[in-house]
This record gives structure tokens, sequence and C-alpha cells, in this order.
């Protein structure tokens, strides 16, 4: 009776994993489809209807990530903003993880945890709550996501403070820094504004190959000015070759800025590599973290259980649009990087990835411990081994948790997978006046957009591919 027990949980959680995150994938395929064609209506229908079937509870915040970005793209800023709050919470819940989540992990793969994002993608959260605000008007609105993102920065800052990770975000720094500007606060403005250049010289140039925009210079010089700090005004000039005009320019004239997502941000696939077991302490893989992503090893196969092991991949695809171009009026400008989310990701991931390795070994461990139990269990329920009921039961039940150990292994391949391969920022000062506003990737423009003296509009776009 033992074994037979054994032997329908084992055949039951073969049923349960073989469909594992296969309708998550197909559904956000199905996502990225709609979103290349623009259709961003039918992404978004297509993602709700398939809340149950391919989004579990543990995937919730991953879920409402998506939802978030398809809903602000669809022009439903309250709702994105709704949403987008939930994962933000759940997030922040999960810092205290869930025992019984973490157990069954060990039995299947780590998409069994609950998902609780990417550091850099609960950055985004933020991020993209902020844009809805200011879709809606409500300066005071994004002003307070963008000290939520100071305080996640803090937080990571703290988390990783002796580790090479993402734990500063130079283009969050920076629109905190416009949105300071935008409700006068000059001297905080000025301070995010240095704490962008700083990051971007310094981690973001290191980690992710980027540059600093040509613009943030000007925004340093230009709230150091308007807050008093004539010293750093002219220090931040030498260093940084900018003026200040913008301070007089902006008596007369408005400004548009346009925040445009660029290209498909990265997703996640299985990598699987061959580890050998004998025992908790002698076992063997044939590649381990190390470069950009793991580093191969000879195998020498010894006596023991062959296992494969999972990994999420980056897919990563660059944008086919290595720009774009902004006109409002007979002014134009083109597009600068600002935030390089898959240069993150890849940098994030290769982080990350000892801990991934640590969670995957144990893993290891657990299955061939259970492939070995229900052996050895088959075998005692038959009596002695050269019994042929015995051999025949525990021939099934090794069998039977081996195919187990291999239908439930699989990568985490939860993201979110609606974010762009980058943003990228292009900012042009009309006089005051309505709008068509134009970008050269899309052949409809952003209608009636109204510029103010000394005023501030920004206004989002997406391109895709």
């Amino acid at each position: 009776m033992r074994v037979t027990r054994l032997l329908l949980s084992i055949c039951a959680a073969s049923t349960i994993a073989a469909c594992g995150q296969t309708a998550m994938v197909q559904t956000t395929g199905q996502v990225r489809s709609y979103m290349i064609q623009r259709n961003y209506q039918a992404a978004l229908a297509t993602l709700e209807q398939s809340k149950q079937k391919g989004f579990k509870e543990q995937d919730r915040v991953a879920f409402w990530m998506n939802q978030g970005m398809l809903l602000h793209l669809t022009g439903q800023y309250d709702k994105s903003n709704q949403v987008l709050e939930l994962a933000e919470k759940r997030a922040k819940e999960l810092f205290t993880k869930s025992y019984g989540k973490e157990v069954k992990a060990a039995f299947t793969s780590d998409a069994a945890k609950d998902y609780r994002g990417e550091d850099y993608e609960n950055v985004m959260v933020n991020v993209l709550k902020a844009l809805n605000f200011l879709a809606l008007g409500k300066v005071d609105g994004a002003l307070v996501e963008a000290r939520k993102i100071n305080e996640l920065l803090a937080l990571y800052n703290t988390k990783y403070a002796k580790k090479n990770v993402y734990n500063q975000d130079a283009f969050a720094h920076w629109l905190t820094g416009i949105l300071y500007e935008m409700e006068k606060s000059y001297d905080d403005a000025r301070i995010s504004y240095v704490k962008a250049l700083e990051v971007y010289k310094n981690e973001f140039a290191a980690n992710y190959g980027s540059r600093v925009p040509s613009f943030l210079g000007e925004d340093a010089v230009r709230a150091a000015l308007l807050s008093k700090a004539a010293e750093d005004a002219d220090k931040l000039k030498q260093e940084t070759g900018a003026t200040g005009a913008s301070v007089d320019a902006l008596k007369t004239m408005g400004e548009v800025i346009l925040v445009h997502f660029n290209g498909e941000g990265p997703s996640k696939t299985d990598y699987t590599i061959d580890c050998y077991f004998e025992s908790a302490v002698s076992w063997f893989c044939s590649a381990e973290p190390g470069g950009e992503f793991m580093v191969q090893k000879t195998i020498t196969v010894g006596r023991g259980t062959a296992v494969k092991v999972a990994f999420p991949q980056l897919v990563v695809r660059q944008p086919v649009n290595p720009a774009a171009t902004l006109t409002v009026g007979t002014a134009n400008a083109t597009t600068e990087v600002a935030e390089p989310i898959s240069n993150i990701s890849v940098k994030y991931l290769r982080d990350k990835m000892p801990e991934i390795y640590k969670s995957a070994v144990i893993r290891v461990i657990t299955k061939a411990l259970a492939t070995k139990g229900a052996e050895k269990a088959g075998e005692a329920a038959g009596g002695q081994h050269n019994s042929q009921t015995g051999g025949l039961l525990g021939f099934a039940a090794k069998t039977a948790t081996s195919v187990t150990m291999q239908a439930t292994e699989e990568a985490d391949k939860r993201a979110w997978i609606t974010l762009p391969s980058r943003i990228e920022i292009a900012r042009v000062m009309v006089p005051a006046g309505m709008y068509d506003v134009r970008v050269s990737t899309s052949p409809t423009p952003i209608r009636n957009v109204k510029v103010v003296p000394g005023k501030r509009v920004i206004v989002t776009h997406y391109t895709l591919p």
C-alpha cells in the first residue's frame, strides 16, 4: 500500500507538472504578437482571458505588472495604477517568504515559489505609476511614486552594499528630478539630477555601457541656479559644459518630453545542464555560474543518478529602431537611451545566478534522494530484492519518480515581458500653443498637446518591434 500511494502521488505530481508554465508562455507569446501589431486592446484581452488558466496564484505579481503596462498603453491610467498598486503591495509582502512554497519548489522548480518581481522590475512599477499620474495631470501623485523609488533604491543599496548588483537607477533619479522641478522643489531637483549624473557616470557606464544623456548637465545646472546654489551651478558648468540657458528659455517657452519605450523587452527560456549525484556531498554538474552566464565544465561521469537541471536564460532583443525623432512644430530632437532595461536584466541575472545555482543543487539532491527512496520503498514492499514483485515495484517506483523529476524540472520563466528593451528620452522647447506631437516611428501623431510657458508636458510612446 505504501508504494501504491507513493506511485499515485508521483503520477499526480507528473500530471500537474506536465502543465508547468506552458500556458503562461503561450499567453505571453500571443500578447507579444498583438503588441507588435500595435493592437494593445487585443493584447490586454488575451492576457486577462488567461488569468485563471495561464497564471497561477504564485504568478500574480507578473500578471499585474503586464496588465498594468497594457492598461497604460490603452489609455486606462487609473486602472493601470490600481493593478500596479496590487503588484507593488504583494511584492513587498513577499520579502517574508512562504515556507510552503519554498518546500514545494524543492521538489519541483523555482517557478513554484511566489514571484515578487526582479528588483529593476519593481522600480519600473513606480516609474510607470508616475507616468500614469502625469497622464492624468496629477504631478503630486507622480512625485509620491518618485519618492517611493528613492526609498526602494535605498533599500537595495543597503541589501546589496557589498555586491556588484543592481542597486541604483540613474533614469529613476532623473525622472525624480524632473518631477521635483515641476513642483518647484528646486533644491530637491538639483540633488536628484546630481545623483543621476553620478550613477550614469559610474554604475551605468561600467555595468550597462550607458552614456550620460546630453540634456542632464543642463538640467543639473538649471536646478542649481533656480535653487540659488551659485557655487554648485559653477561647478556643474565646469563638469558638464552646460550653460544654464534653459532658465531664461523656460520663461517664455514650454517643453515637451518624450518617454520612448523602444523595442521588445527581455523574456526567459530554459537552459538545462546535467548533474550527477551519488550523495549529498558527492555530486558534479556540467556547468556552473561564471562569465556573463554559465561556464561549461568537462564531465567525468561516475556512478550516480543523472538529473537534468533547468536555469532561466534571458532572450534579449535589440530594438529594430536605434532611435526615434520627436517633432513638435518646427522643433525636433532625437531620442537618447536613458534606461537600458535589457542590459540591466542581463547583468542582474548574472549577479543572481550563484543564488539560483545553489537552489538548483539543493533541488538536485532532493530529487535524487526521492528517486533512491522510491526504489528502496518498492523493494521493501515486495520483500527481498530478488523477489519478482519487489523488483517490479522497485523498478516502477524508480522509473515513475525519474519521470516526475524531469517533468517538474523547468526554469522560472516569469517576467514583466511587456516592458520595453530600453527607455529613451527626447526633449524640445517650443512657444506656447496646441501641437500635434509626432514620433518618427509612428504614423499617428499624439494630437492636441497643450504647451504652456515654463511648464513641461511628458508624453509616452511605445515602438515595436
